[in-house]
């Protein structure tokens, strides 16, 4: 359905999301962020035009995000009808940093963080999306509000 759901985390902008010091590793994560998240919004806004914007959970794609206590994490988008499409790599954290480094990849996805109870959120993390569903990937910025499962 599009491209850049199948390769959101594998073409990540080059440049970082932001310039906040990170902590990194299984040892620096907030207690009680390790579990399954599910995606309520996530939502790409295009960095050359901030009035294109795509919500892909209310398209009916499934967002699920799973941080593991170890450090590692599963990204997985599923389009409706389609086979769901997962990511993996490691996870840090601060206070209010999130930070994503899939398996493979020299660079990191850093989102701004906020976590109350059993809701997350993660704005600022600096992808590629395909806004045509064309093929044609552009530099995005996504932004999700998630529920713990």
């Amino acid at each position: 359905m599009r491209f850049a759901l199948i390769t959101l985390i594998a073409l990540a902008s080059l440049a970082p999301a932001c310039s906040k010091d990170t902590a990194t590793g299984p040892g620096s994560t907030p207690q009680g962020l390790a579990g399954t998240w599910k995606a309520t919004t996530a939502v790409f806004v295009s960095q050359s035009n901030s009035s294109l914007r795509t919500d892909v959970v209310a398209q009916q794609t499934t967002v699920v995000l799973v941080l593991q206590s170890a450090g590692t994490y599963t990204f997985t988008m599923t389009d409706p009808g389609k086979a769901p499409n997962a990511t993996s790599g490691t996870w840090g954290a601060s206070s209010d940093v999130l930070t994503l480094k899939q398996t493979g990849m020299s660079f990191e996805i850093q989102f701004d963080m906020t976590q109350s109870g059993s809701n997350l959120t993660l704005n600022g993390g600096h992808v590629q999306f395909d806004f045509g569903a064309d093929g044609s990937v552009e530099e995005a910025i996504l932004n999700m509000m998630l529920v713990r499962q």
